[in-house]
């Protein structure tokens, strides 16, 4: 008896970690970030979910972003968020496929630092 419910036990746990495993997206937010002495980047790509996600840039002076789309056999820009010294955050909320992946290429044009983020909301 003892035996039997250590193994409906262990089964129900390794259950619940396969299924949590199967509905992770890996990868699924990044960030890169530009200075004044390398002031243009690209980030990591992430896959998407099928749901929307949000691409957002901060920085305390001018700068600008783009969220590039990379599915089969085409890649082109999808948003783009810019900043300046009066307004220090910008977003966007993207629908990302998940026969696509994502990466942000940003770029300050003054001396502050600027920040990309893309993240799926899988």
């Amino acid at each position: 008896m003892k035996r039997k419910l250590m193994t409906l036990g262990l089964t129900a746990i390794l259950t619940v970690v396969g299924a949590s495993s199967v509905l992770a997206v890996p990868g699924y937010s990044t960030n890169i970030t530009a200075y004044q002495w390398d002031n243009r980047k690209n980030s990591d790509s992430i896959q998407g979910a099928d749901t929307y996600g949000k691409f957002s840039l901060e920085s305390k002076g001018n700068a600008w972003a783009a969220l590039y789309e990379m599915c089969p056999n085409i890649t082109k820009a999808v948003a783009s968020v810019e900043t300046n010294a009066t307004r220090n955050y910008d977003y966007k909320e993207v629908y990302m496929k998940s026969s696509c992946k994502y990466y942000a290429f940003v770029e300050t044009q003054s001396s502050n630092s600027a920040t990309a983020f893309i993240r799926n909301f899988n």
